[in-house]
């Protein structure tokens, strides 16, 4: 049996969100904010994965070793942190374009209200196990 790691630092986001972490698609434990635990696996290769929520993180290939291994487990800072404030953009981009009566103007708005719509639908959707970050240390 191997033994890894895990390691999950405190963090102002998701703080109140225990990460799932997967193995091979099973759920093995779970990280809350702060938290350091020791798992062990099957000597075979291995994929760790993180969830929360919906969204998760890449699979972290876990290959055969007699170390022990550190697994760093915590957040995407962009996604977590600066993704939110671009909401602020939606009624920013309302005010700024559609208050007058130019049409060109209006037009300019709806391109940039779709590319913010279709941005946003792809991050929850297409990138969503982007939110959090595996990494070997």
């Amino acid at each position: 049996m191997k033994k890894v790691k895990l390691y999950r630092p405190n963090e102002t986001f998701n703080k109140n969100h225990a990460y799932k972490i997967l193995v091979d698609g099973e759920k093995v434990a779970e990280l809350k904010d702060g938290e350091e635990k020791t798992i062990e696996l099957a000597d075979n290769k291995s994929c760790l994965q993180a969830k929360t929520l919906w969204c998760g993180s890449k699979e972290l290939i876990i290959s055969d070793s007699d170390k022990v291994e550190t697994v760093k487990v915590c957040g995407n800072k962009f996604l977590n942190k600066q993704m939110p404030f671009i909401g602020t953009l939606f009624p920013l981009t309302g005010i700024v374009f559609f208050s007058g009566n130019n049409q060109l103007l209006k037009n300019i708005g709806i391109v940039i209200l779709s590319i913010l719509l279709l941005g946003l639908i792809a991050t929850l959707t297409i990138w969503k196990n982007k939110w959090l970050n595996v990494s070997k240390e």
